[in-house]
């Protein structure tokens, strides 16, 4: 029988024991708190017992450091690391890939903690930490988690001092040499970030687990597909427009074109697949802007109605929309031009056919209504004109909950629930066109966004995610329909919070009295007044998109050609970092210089014993050490070998020893007198 506590080697508890090199409970408490923060960077861990275990862990050390718990043996930490490695495989079934190998990571640092005995369990703890934050940029590259990391990283850093000099002031070097060491290594690093020939994607590119958590448009559109992301605020992009914003009702961003239908659901067809173009017969205006999206598991890259370039690495797909040609594994930025009220090229015989298909013949009182709006339509424009006419006037509601639809959606929602989001009015208006025999198909995208009022920027959110129709009507083309406008023109004109707050106060959207929606707006400006906080903390995180996820090839192209270098090339970029490098070491070395001998007292005494000496004739070599100089001076001055062999040895205790003896410099200064 192994007893509890004894001095053998396997051990399940024994009393603590520091060796003679330890941080104390201070530094332990910050190592732990660097552990704490270094987990948190780790936002998308879908186990709630990580967070837990590593908590409780914490605390186990804590009560070993303030209220003298003992410490667990090899036996318990055995276990406890077979508990750590069965629960990770139970849970993913590998130690291999992102999320199995952090967790693991996270446990064992924990485990480790509880080990904390002298220098060299910090020295792990603290490669641990550095190595956890390293992981969190496999999840998140946002400023927040780069300001977590730099505090967690620093702390480690402090405790590291300490251990390496344990008879210094904590508070220095936790605050000066630890603060010294990371703001001298900042231009090295901005010049090495700046310079450093870059690769086409970024250094931390979210690999592809972490974006299948993510949630936005999908291919693939039925009911309640949209509605679902009204409540989803994450940042779908940000543009940035050379010229005025658009008004809101010309804010359509197509992503996608959807001509094929089940009846229930609509999805992209072989015209997807085909070579196209961006071809356009005319606009009335050119919107020039640049758009960064964000990172996200989908190729296709939401523009503005209509786009009429195609920007390096980015695909033309049916339907005047663009796809990245690879995920969009971190934030892309591009260029982008767009023309309002374009009219785009003419209707081969392929998109006509595939455009006018229709899933299942149309219900008697469905083709009824239709054949009624035709006989009063003139051409394609009036009868668009009658089918939103109906909208308008008819009882139809758009709701953000709306009811369930069956295998027949057209026919229910028009005589029958009469209520829907803006899939269900635009499917409904599309198959309306096509029993008609007009040319018609389903977009998704977004509609509207919200200006960021302190970077001038528009911030566009997945609850924005819209769909509407297109119809194809001679002599101008492809024409945007969209229901929503003639049902809701809240939704069109001031957005999805518009919607949030009408239903809140138990309104029916669309039918909001003036004074009413007055009244709403007045809490909207309330409420942008409580949100300034949050255009700031965003404003931050476009900036850093723009200048640091966003820094690729072509960024650093145009900053070398504003530095100077015409021609930038691979040799040219080395020389020039090579040269840079150099002269900031240079600058750091004289700056570490004159602070040694402006602010050192021990190096200004010592600067005066060399003086005096040389009035003796005995100057110090360059590349003397303080030793070989005091030993020659000695040989050559015996009568004074006390009191230079004293002040040598204080100085070197000084200089090179763990810590600085208590009036070493007044010592130096007071023998030197003594010369």
């Amino acid at each position: 029988m192994i007893p509890l506590f004894n001095k053998g080697a396997l051990l399940l508890f024994r009393p603590f024991s520091p060796q003679s090199v330890y941080p104390g409970r201070a530094g332990v408490l910050l190592l732990l708190v660097a552990v704490l923060l270094a987990v948190q960077l780790h936002p998308a861990m879908p186990p709630w017992w990580v967070r837990a275990a590593v908590l409780g862990l914490f605390l186990w050390r804590w009560a070993i450091e303030h209220l003298g718990w003992r410490v667990p043996g090899k036996m318990v930490l055995w276990t406890l690391g077979g508990v750590a490695v069965a629960a990770v495989l139970a849970e993913f079934h590998t130690f291999t890939g992102r999320d199995a190998g952090s967790i693991l990571l996270m446990l064992l640092t924990g485990l480790k903690t509880l080990e904390i005995r002298g220098r060299r369990d910090v020295m792990t703890v603290v490669f641990l930490v550095w190595w956890l934050i390293l992981t969190g940029f496999l999840f998140s590259q946002s400023p927040a988690t780069a300001l977590t990391g730099l505090i967690s990283g620093g702390l480690a850093l402090a405790v590291l001092l300490c251990i390496n000099q344990p008879r210094s002031n904590f508070r220095k070097r936790f605050t000066r040499d630890g603060g010294s060491m990371v703001l001298l290594a900042v231009p090295i690093m901005l010049v090495m970030y700046l310079l450093f020939p870059r690769i086409q994607g970024g250094l931390w590119g979210l690999p592809d687990d972490s974006l299948s958590g993510r949630t936005g448009l999908t291919d693939e559109v039925r009911p309640g597909s949209i509605q679902y992301l009204l409540l989803n605020d994450e940042v779908a992009f940000r543009v940035r427009f050379s010229g005025p914003v658009p008004a809101p009702e010309k804010r359509y961003w197509r992503a996608l074109v959807l001509e094929n239908s089940d009846g229930q659901s609509w999805q992209r067809g072989v015209l997807h697949k085909r070579p196209a173009s961006l071809e356009i017969q005319s606009g009335s205006l050119a919107v020039p802007y640049t758009t960064t999206f964000e990172a996200g598991p989908d190729k296709w890259l939401p523009v503005l109605d209509l786009p009429a370039t195609r920007p390096p690495g980015t695909v033309a797909r049916y339907g005047h929309v663009l796809e990245s040609k690879d995920k969009l594994t971190s934030p892309l930025r591009l260029s982008l031009l767009s023309y309002s009220d374009a009219r785009t090229g003419a209707l081969d015989p392929q998109e006509r056919h595939i455009n006018q298909q229709l899933a299942k013949p149309p219900t008697a009182r469905v083709a009824a209504l239709v054949t009624r709006w035709k006989s009063g339509a003139k051409d394609t424009s009036s009868l668009v004109d009658n089918v939103l006419r109906h909208f308008r006037e008819e009882p139809f509601f758009y709701s953000l909950s709306p009811p369930m639809l069956g295998p027949r959606p057209v026919d229910e929602l028009l005589f029958e629930t009469r209520e829907g989001y803006c899939e269900h009015y635009a499917a409904a208006f599309t198959t309306l066109m096509r029993i008609a025999g007009i040319p018609a198909r389903l977009v998704v995208g977004y509609m509207g966004g919200q200006i960021n009022e302190v970077g001038g920027y528009l911030v566009v959110r997945q609850s924005d995610a819209h769909a509407w129709s297109e119809v194809w009507i001679e002599g101008s083309g492809w024409t945007r329909v969209d229901p929503t406008a003639a049902i809701a023109p809240e939704r069109i004109r001031y957005g999805t919070d518009m919607l949030r707050w009408i239903d809140a106060e138990g309104w029916i959207i669309g039918n909001v009295p003036m004074p009413a929606l007055h009244g709403l707006l007045d809490r909207g400006r309330w409420q942008r007044g409580v949100r300034w906080l949050q255009h700031r903390w965003d404003a931050v995180n476009y900036g850093w998109n723009e200048w640091v996820m966003a820094y690729g090839p072509e960024r650093q192209y145009q900053l070398l050609q504003t530095l100077g270098l015409k021609q930038p090339n691979l040799t040219r970029m080395i020389v020039l970092l090579i040269g840079v490098s150099i002269v900031l070491l240079l600058l750091v070395q004289g700056l570490l210089s004159i602070r040694r001998t402006a602010r050192d007292p021990v190096s200004r005494a010592y600067l005066l014993f060399l003086r005096r000496l040389a009035q003796y004739g005995i100057s110090k070599g360059t590349s003397e050490g303080p030793v070989d100089f005091a030993r020659r001076a000695v040989r050559q001055l015996p009568a004074l070998s006390s009191p230079i062999s004293e002040i040598s040895r204080v100085y070197v205790e000084a200089r090179y020893g763990t810590a600085v003896p208590a009036g070493a410099a007044r010592t130096i200064r007071r023998l030197t007198r003594s010369l």
